[in-house]
């Protein structure tokens, strides 16, 4: 019961139970870190009880019966055996995991302790077969599947699945992939005075305008609409464009989208210029970009 309930009780459960500070759950956590050990003691114990006692009734039997019983006498306690002390403990065990497990941590890390030196006698002569197993405890995929079971049971909903994918999906995306082509960027010429730009401006359906030098490609800051139309506003018509912009910050295409959403938390920036393999602009990225990757298509105001 307890090697049933020990082995279906997934690592992460016995942490969680841990966390709630579960009675017994600080020592089920300790065997479920070492299950090798557990499963080992397990193992010794159910083969040394199975074993001497069916040599120990087995003698008894041909004592009291003769051994032309010993055959049908073998027979009955082989089924009793696989039914009472296997099949009926295991199933309760697996169906009671959490309880079984919480209850039987205690007594099975003392058996663990009194069995050390034999199991880790075993452990060293096994140890040229078992080789180093570099496998992470969870993985993505395993996460990606307890969603879908989660969904399947009514546990999880459908939209909190699609969310914990696409953070999931953060990790590979890069900016070359999210960002806006650099001829198709909406962007204001730094050398032209504001009220040749004034329709540009007032119309522009972005908070923040790039800003170029001669060519759109060689951005040369980011200026936001409400100051320039502050500035228009004010009849400060005559002022150049460039007067009002901010340095532009610079990514690699390659930067995943999860690390451009810490940049522009730190650098307090919703727009970045993306540049190529040989520094050339290629693009702007901003963090609606990267937000609609996670929420879908956000629309505001000004978007038809």
């Amino acid at each position: 019961m307890t090697e049933a309930a020990i082995l279906s009780l997934p690592l992460v459960r016995a942490r969680i139970l841990r966390e709630k500070k579960r009675k017994g759950s600080q020592d089920l956590l300790i065997v479920k870190e070492n299950i090798h050990f557990a499963v080992a003691t397990i193992v010794i114990l159910n083969n040394a009880v199975n074993i001497i006692g069916a040599v120990f009734v087995g003698q008894i039997v041909a004592n009291i019966f003769g051994n032309q019983f010993l055959g049908i006498f073998s027979a009955v306690l082989t089924f009793a055996i696989i039914i009472i002390s296997e099949v009926i403990p295991k199933t309760i065990g697996e169906h009671y995991k959490v309880r079984v497990s919480l209850a039987s941590a205690k007594i099975l890390r003392i058996l663990i302790w009194i069995f050390s030196p034999l199991v880790k006698s075993i452990a060293f002569l096994m140890h040229p077969f078992s080789g180093k197993d570099a496998r992470p405890w969870v993985t993505e995929e395993e996460i990606k599947m307890l969603l879908r079971l989660g969904r399947d049971a009514g546990t999880v909903e459908l939209d909190e699945e699609t969310l914990i994918n696409r953070v999931f999906k953060l990790n590979d995306l890069t900016a070359n992939q999210m960002k806006k082509p650099i001829d198709q960027i909406y962007a204001l010429d730094g050398n032209k005075a504001l009220f040749e730009q004034r329709d540009l401006i007032i119309n522009s359906p972005y908070s923040r305008i790039a800003v170029y030098d001669k060519n759109p490609s060689n951005i040369i800051g980011i200026c936001q609409q409400r100051i320039l139309l502050k500035e228009i506003a004010k009849d400060n018509h005559g002022a150049v464009t460039k007067e009002f912009i901010s340095k532009p910050i610079f990514v690699d295409e390659k930067e995943k989208a999860d690390n451009l959403l810490e940049k522009f938390r730190s650098y307090h920036q919703h727009l970045f210029i993306v540049r190529g393999g040989r520094g050339k602009n290629t693009g702007i990225v901003t963090m609606e970009d990267v937000l609609e990757e996670l929420f879908g298509e956000i629309y505001d105001e000004k978007d038809i």
